[in-house]
């Protein structure tokens, strides 16, 4: 048991310090060399742990996804609410984790530019794209779902919002870190986040609400029913 948790504590000492030099430094001017000496090991133990900085990388990009995006959907995905009330908990979510942890932050929007035009497969490459393939569904799921319990207009634009929903996420988050991380700026964003989401899902829930009003109306009124 001893020995299990020494070699644990000892791969997690050498991601710890892998992550604050990808994050500071980047990830193609770090040596293993230079994550053994900020973990207090020898190059060949981290050889030993990880065989290659790749290896290394792509377990910090792992570590990364658990402790946001996995945690975020299953954090969602518990909640019992409406589509906005989902969104509005997804980006309150990856807003504290981006507060808690900006070297992953760091690391993923690094590693996201770097690997954007690789055409050969590539592990680190496949590792960002399963980030955002499972920020994709989460958000696909939740407006399919608004859609399916009436909250949304059927004819609403699924794949266009989730593309228009990420790409103001990640907006977000870069200018948060360029500003240095600047509490005031992340406030700003927050309340920014918060009011399209508010404007996008809380006017389109009204319009559907209204609708099935109306049909309603009609059913009473003995009118033609099935217009939308």
């Amino acid at each position: 048991m001893k020995r299990q948790q020494s070699r644990e504590e000892s791969m997690r000492g050498i991601k710890d310090a892998a992550v604050r030099l990808f994050a500071s430094r980047g990830y193609a001017n770090t040596s293993l060399e230079d994550v053994a000496t900020a973990a207090g090991f020898t190059k060949g133990a981290v050889y030993y742990y990880f065989k290659s900085k790749e290896r290394l990388l792509l377990n910090v990009l792992q570590d990364i996804e658990a402790r946001s995006i996995d945690k975020t959907v299953a954090s969602v995905n518990s909640l019992d609410g409406t589509v906005l009330e989902k969104m509005l908990e997804f980006s309150k979510l990856h807003g504290r984790w981006a507060a808690e942890s900006p070297d992953d932050l760091a690391i993923l929007m690094m590693m996201s530019i770097e690997t954007a035009r690789m055409k050969a497969k590539n592990g680190v490459r496949t590792r960002v794209r399963a980030f955002y393939s499972k920020m994709e569904g989460l958000l696909t799921d939740l407006i399919e779902q608004g859609k399916a319990r009436g909250e949304l207009p059927a004819r609403f634009a699924t794949a266009e919002t989730v593309t228009a929903t990420i790409a103001h996420h990640d907006g977000n988050m870069l200018l948060w870190y360029r500003s240095g991380c600047d509490a005031t700026v992340g406030r700003r964003l927050t309340a920014s986040a918060r009011h399209r989401l508010e404007q996008l899902f809380g006017e389109s829930s009204h319009s559907a609400g209204a609708r099935r009003e109306r049909r309603k109306e009609q059913v009473c009124d003995g009118t033609v029913v099935g217009a939308s």
